[in-house]
């Protein structure tokens, strides 16, 4: 970090005073050598009308006007929540992957694949985050920042296409030694007092630690249309399976929220949680490319340490954030679909069905803007264990709408549609134990991207012979 410049953005609802404590804590801890020109950023974020290009495109001008380098790896940076998604969609538009003036990236308890809070109604919002309310004209208002929300939402079209820009792109990417040293940090403890009613496992009481974690990966399955035993039947074939690129350091920190992760308070109120997150931040912000891997295994061995594991009570559960996206191969979007998971050696899924979806499965959100998108919060272990109990393999398959029926003489005669209902219309895609812990992994988000083949009736288009 030596000479280097550090800049600090604030998430939602927060303002850049915030960081005046933890800027104060690394001025003892680096001293001024190291600390040279140091910029808060301050920016709206409860406006309904301002969207995550504005404040990209915002942060690239105040970053001029405030005459802040733009070298490769000549600033370093420490965000906060939403500060994180600003940021990435900043480096995604404005430079290319060698060339991100970023160094040092630490991100505390980031919404890089959204928030549960973040379509919640404004009531709820309302109870428990404070400082939404002005006053105008003698009445309350709330301003929520509404596209900021829609973009910070679970399964959001913004956090899908910013993932396939910086984590999916072709070549090295951004997040390697040499380039952007990342390290997320994220607490695993919700909120106490009224903001308790948001909280959940897995999370900090605003974002999930699934959902911090920006090392993620992708998946594309087809289904496809084929020929069988005299009839077309739908088969699934995984197409692609990818970590993304590069690697980021992720550390799971015991015991600490949303709020307390900034440590704003004055160091002799700091919390041995809080103090040794300052620890990591100040390891975070001087650690060199040569050590950078070694710092990432360090991590996950912590993080394994405090994840409940199968078979065992101990720790904490781990969760994945699974976003589905389903398109048709005309790449519209399908909308209404249920993916399902089971045993398929067992006509009617057996227990191991239900187990899943009514224990592994811990919640699905749709998105509100894009109806193909999905969060599933998974509980890997729980998962795990209720595979091995059935001593098989797991099922998935997808039933969508409309569903085809060929058949004329039936009332529910559909021309076209998907071939998903019928057990001899689609095939199961099965995994087995490897294939299962390879693809649900405990504190990371998986993108599956899903092609399912829309058919059409004979009838719906024939070309006849012209009659004599």
């Amino acid at each position: 970090m030596s000479h280097r410049p550090l800049v600090l953005l604030h998430g939602w609802n927060d303002e850049g005073r915030s960081f005046e404590r933890l800027v104060g804590h690394l001025r003892k801890r680096l001293g001024a050598g190291q600390i040279q020109r140091i910029a808060i950023g301050d920016y709206l974020s409860k406006d309904d009308a301002l969207r995550f290009d504005d404040l990209q495109a915002a942060l690239d001008r105040a970053w001029t006007a405030r005459g802040l380098p733009r070298d490769a790896a000549s600033v370093d940076l420490i965000v906060h929540s939403t500060g994180g998604l600003v940021i990435r969609d900043w480096m995604a538009r404005h430079f290319a992957p060698d060339a991100v003036p970023v160094k040092h990236l630490v991100m505390l308890a980031p919404a890089n694949f959204g928030s549960p809070l973040a379509h919640m109604g404004r009531s709820m919002l309302g109870r428990i985050i404070n400082g939404f309310f002005s006053r105008q004209a003698g009445q309350a208002v709330l301003e929520t920042g509404a596209n900021i929300l829609r973009g910070l939402e679970l399964a959001s079209p913004f956090s899908w296409a910013l993932a396939m820009q910086d984590r999916f792109a072709e070549g090295e990417g951004i997040y390697v030694p040499g380039r952007v040293l990342c390290t997320v940090l994220c607490g695993n403890t919700g909120y106490g007092g009224i903001r308790s009613v948001a909280n959940e496992e897995g999370g900090d009481g605003t974002v999930r630690l699934a959902t911090a974690n920006l090392n993620c990966a992708h998946m594309r399955i087809a289904f496809r249309e084929k020929e069988r035993n005299a009839g077309r039947v739908t088969v699934p074939e995984v197409v692609d399976y990818r970590q993304a690129s590069g690697r980021c350091a992720f550390r799971i920190l015991d015991g600490l929220d949303h709020s307390a992760i900034k440590l704003d308070a004055a160091e002799s109120r700091l919390s041995r949680g809080q103090k040794d997150t300052l620890t990591l931040i100040e390891r975070a912000l001087t650690i060199e490319d040569a050590d950078f891997d070694d710092f990432c295994d360090e991590c996950e061995a912590a993080n394994q340490r405090l994840t409940r594991q199968p078979g065992d009570r101990r720790g904490k559960a781990g969760f994945q954030n699974t976003v589905v996206r389903v398109r048709d191969q005309f790449d519209v979007p399908v909308e209404d679909y249920l993916v399902e998971f089971y045993d398929p050696e067992r006509p009617d899924g057996g227990g191991l069905a239900r187990t899943i979806h009514e224990s592994a499965i811990r919640k699905v959100h749709r998105n509100r803007a894009d109806a193909s998108l999905r969060s599933l919060y998974i509980d890997t272990a729980r998962l795990y264990e209720a595979v091995a109990r059935a001593d098989t393999r797991l099922g998935m398959s997808i039933t969508a709408e409309p569903m085809l029926d060929e058949d004329e003489q039936n009332a529910r005669f559909t021309p076209v549609g998907f071939r998903t209902l019928a057990d001899e219309d689609i095939e199961d895609l099965c995994l087995d134990a490897d294939q299962l812990k390879s693809l649900f992994q405990p504190h990371r988000t998986l993108l599956v991207e899903i092609c399912l083949h829309r058919s059409q009736a004979d009838n719906v288009f024939r070309l006849n012979a012209p009659q004599d």
